[in-house]
């Protein structure tokens, strides 16, 4: 007799959403949902009220799921329950993994949100686990996350692939994290909401551009540019076979995606050593519509997974 299905919960709290998914023994996604972020301690909510939704449209119990994570923005702890400095949530230091898990009713691992999002990415691009692999993910913030050896990447104080803070040509605006000219101060969500004065105005910023509004277009090429930096950096530094984008920027779909080809192969054009890498061709988009850094939670809250 076949053993009742194994279920796996994920959540992925960012600075204005917080999806939650639930995969099933063969990984595949048969349950998502999302709500608005509550910023502060409050989005113990914000994870219940996604995840309670998910589960009782599959009709799963708490008790029953082999596994439950959560990605979250930030510095995550040893203990992988606390997390400190998620500036994107107005959250200094919070024990989220012990408060959500006492309300969930089930233990929770706690990991940063683009962390599992790269192993998310990996799982839904069907990608080569032997290879390197990195996750651009362009949210309210900007980080990366890196698979080298079959494992992620951490870093020596676990702040490996913050590239968001890394500054880039031409960029003089001041970050939220300090420095002047960090990546994130040209294309991170909370950067062009300021120039813009509204949330998430890269797709009106990209229609404006499409129709011809000089400074929307000057803008975009501001924004494509500073990513193609930031994807070069990161190709560079890892050698990854493969550089997955995603976030919400990751629905401006195809032109945000063939920017950044053609800038990159426009320094390939000039560099005998960048065009033996054809970097433009291992970038790619994370599937429409899917939430990495969940599934990549849900993965890594597995029993499988737990030490």
């Amino acid at each position: 007799m076949d053993r009742a299905p194994v279920m796996r919960l994920g959540i992925d709290v960012g600075g204005t959403k917080t999806a939650a998914v639930l995969l099933d023994r063969r990984g595949d996604v048969v349950g998502q949902h999302q709500v608005a972020t509550e910023h502060g301690e409050a989005v113990v909510d914000s994870v219940l009220a996604a995840a309670s939704v998910v589960l009782r449209a599959a009709d799963v119990r708490v008790d029953a799921l082999d596994g439950v994570g959560l990605g979250v923005p930030g510095q995550v702890s040893s203990d992988r329950s606390s997390i400190r400095n998620a500036v994107h949530l107005g959250l200094g230091a919070f024990d989220v993994g012990a408060a959500v898990g006492a309300r969930l009713g089930a233990h929770v691992l706690v990991e940063n949100d683009v962390k599992a999002a790269v192993l998310g990415a990996r799982h839904l691009l069907r990608a080569d686990a032997s290879a390197s692999f990195a996750y651009l993910g362009l949210g309210t913030g900007i980080a990366a996350g890196v698979v080298l050896d079959g494992a992620v990447w951490r870093g020596s104080s676990g702040v490996a692939g913050e590239i968001g803070h890394v500054p880039v040509p031409g960029a003089t605006g001041t970050c939220r994290c300090g420095q002047v000219g960090c990546l994130e101060t040209v294309a991170a969500g909370w950067a062009l909401a300021e120039r813009w004065g509204e949330p998430w105005p890269a797709a009106r910023m990209l229609a404006a551009a499409s129709a011809g509004d000089a400074a929307a277009a000057a803008q975009w090429q501001g924004v494509v540019d500073a990513l193609a930096h930031g994807i070069r950096m990161l190709t560079l530094t890892v050698d990854a076979r493969t550089v997955a984008i995603g976030g919400g920027l990751r629905g401006l779909g195809a032109p945000l995606l063939d920017g950044i080809r053609a800038r990159l192969a426009a320094w390939a054009a000039a560099s005998p050593f960048l065009d033996a890498l054809a970097i433009p061709s291992r970038v790619h988009m994370v599937p429409a519509g899917s939430q990495p850094a969940a599934v990549g939670a849900a993965i890594l809250g597995s029993s499988a997974w737990k030490s």
